[in-house]
């Protein structure tokens, strides 16, 4: 059926990976995208000829981006594409997302302290958004902190969790990014009218900024699958109970049971896969689910085949990590430096200790493969014990976590439950969701 469409594609690809793209011949280009765009309320014959024009060449512009480098850098040197091509080459939903035109352009600016703020663009569902905003100042913006970021809708603030990249940027005085918004629960919008608040830090001096602006498209509302089957791996029982599907994420909710014998951590290789074997895994970067690793419920968030209608649809997993409930954490004496008690399996190795401060090394199954192993303390009151700081590094062969907690909260001995960890159930799942 699409046979010609294809090799227009093959052709454009072969050509764009054989030249030198002009930046203002992409220009042009977008340009031209754009005043089609705006005539399509023209005669019934034109517009659905100028959208078929338009999806071939929405088709031709993200299928270039995934197979031609030389396309790629082109398009990352115009102001603001840096971030699609990046989404769209590890992200299908986002690919989706730019394919059938849900994200937004806004472009709306906010001049305070001689720093302008723009938020560029949004992509907006249920669950959350992608805020993309540029930040220009006549000075040198490093070391300028993010006290927090919020999103409104018709006054009203949608609570969310939040993470940015804060990547290296070519200039100084120029930051370009965007927020990702997971919001605690649903959310249901009274109206188009939304509102980022967003502060910065720099010289112990916070601005703020406050940019409303109104979408054109609406909001797309979520597909909803009630399962409530219960599977079982390596002797442990697991139900799925939701399936959720929004532009933006999927969102699976799943259910341990109590009599289970080990603590499910992590699973690294959850996925949708339809009838042709194609999958939408699991999310990137950025918050990859929401509830706490103690609870038997929790929420875990994939890549969006929104735009899709395959006629079969599977939820796959396997290479669950998972440890025996009675050795699921650390004990530590930050005082003592020692450790009083920890898993017998012993994958996770301690490298060093001090008074606020645990570093330990592990072996990852799968290459370039690293996940933070704690998201908090437990101190001897039973009280909580954050860990501000943790980074991550290594190779194919080995791991290093360093987290480094919150002092005027240890009291020793402080329990660390583990949330990550190299074991693995033996055994995969697959349920059929259509």
């Amino acid at each position: 059926m699409y046979e010609i469409e294809e090799e227009m594609l093959d052709k454009t690809r072969k050509r764009l990976e054989q030249v030198d793209i002009p930046e203002q011949l992409v220009n042009d280009a977008i340009q031209q995208g754009v005043l089609q765009a705006k005539n399509k309320k023209r005669k019934r014959k034109k517009t659905l000829w100028a959208f078929s024009v338009a999806a071939i060449l929405i088709l031709t512009f993200v299928t270039s981006i995934r197979v031609s480098p030389a396309f790629a850098n082109a398009i990352s040197t115009i102001p603001g594409m840096e971030r699609f091509v990046h989404l769209i080459q590890i992200d299908k939903g986002i690919e989706a997302i730019v394919e059938n035109d849900y994200y937004e352009a806004i472009g709306k600016s906010q001049v305070k302290n001689d720093i302008t703020f723009t938020v560029d663009g949004i992509i907006i569902d249920e669950t959350g958004a992608e805020i993309f905003y540029t930040l220009e100042a006549p000075y040198s913006l490093e070391g300028m902190d993010y006290p927090g970021v919020k999103l409104f809708n018709n006054g009203k603030e949608l609570v969310a969790s939040s993470s940015y990249n804060l990547p290296d940027q070519e200039q100084v005085n120029r930051k370009v990014d965007k927020f990702s918004l997971v919001f605690v629960e649903p959310e249901q919008f009274t109206s188009n009218a939304l509102e980022v608040q967003f502060e910065v830090e720099q010289d112990n001096k916070i601005t703020s900024f406050n940019v409303p602006f109104t979408l054109n498209n609406d909001i797309k509302q979520g597909k909803i699958y009630t399962l409530n089957e219960t599977v079982e791996i390596d002797g442990q029982q697991i139900e799925v109970k939701e399936i959720e599907v929004y532009p933006l994420r999927v969102s699976i909710t799943l259910e341990f049971n109590k009599q289970n014998e080990m603590k499910i951590l992590q699973f690294e290789d959850m996925r949708l896969e339809d009838e042709n074997g194609e999958v939408w895994s699991s999310i990137q970067s950025g918050i990859s689910g929401r509830g706490e690793n103690a609870k038997r419920e929790r929420t875990y968030f994939l890549q969006s085949n929104y735009f899709k209608e395959p006629k079969e649809l599977y939820l796959k997993f396997d290479k669950v990590q998972a440890l025996p409930k009675e050795e699921s954490y650390l004990l530590v004496d930050f005082a003592k430096k020692e450790i009083l008690e920890q898993p017998s399996l012993r994958k996770v190795e301690v490298l060093n200790i001090s008074s606020n401060t645990i570093e330990l090394k592990y072996h990852p199954i799968r290459e370039n493969h690293m996940y933070s192993l704690f998201s908090q303390g437990e101190n001897a009151k039973g009280e909580i014990v954050d860990i501000p700081e943790q980074s991550n590094r290594g190779n194919d062969e080995e791991q290093l976590s360093i987290n480094t907690l919150n002092e005027k909260d240890i009291i020793n001995p402080v329990r660390l439950d583990f949330i990550a960890y190299p074991n693995y159930l033996e055994g995969s799942v697959s349920i059929q969701i259509k």
